[in-house]
């Protein structure tokens, strides 16, 4: 009984994140959704202010202010559309990571290039929620079959 007892009160003691991978899920989520309807502000919000994207091909982008300035270059000249399939979201502490799949489809005018790789985004849990702080892409050899997709 007095054991007992002494673990409950440790276990009421001690800090507890409420936070669960669902959490981050919805992050990478709300950034697809955003990125996908080529809306700026959303999709900015799922960045930490100093977040890094790991491009697949090009130099480091470092600031929420680089990334801005990145999609609006890209979006001014071209429509993506991106799937992501996660195949594993992990958390420890403040940090945690989603480790998954994307196909995406560049459409400029009339024409359209799929592109297919793997993705890694890290997170970090701030005061006002979870954040991207790095995003890692890779491109897998060739393009998906099944020509463009429909957004």
């Amino acid at each position: 009984m007095v054991v007992g007892a002494l673990v409950t009160s440790a276990c009421a003691a001690a800090p507890h994140v409420a936070t669960t991978t669902d959490d981050v899920a919805a992050v990478r989520e709300t950034w697809t959704r955003a990125v996908n309807a080529k809306r700026i502000d959303p999709m900015l919000a799922t960045y930490a202010i100093d977040a890094v994207i790991l491009p697949i091909t090009g130099s480091r982008i470092v600031s929420a202010v680089a990334i801005k300035n990145l999609y609006e270059r890209i979006w001014n000249r071209f429509t993506p559309h991106v799937e992501l399939t996660s195949h594993v979201v992990e958390r420890s502490g403040d940090l945690a990571y989603d480790s998954g799949e994307y196909i995406e489809t560049v459409v400029a005018e009339t024409a359209a290039l799929n592109i297919a790789g793997n993705y890694v985004f890290v997170y970090r849990h701030q005061p006002e929620g979870w954040r991207i702080v790095e995003q890692i892409w890779t491109e897998a050899t060739g393009a998906p079959d099944g020509g463009p997709r429909t957004p």
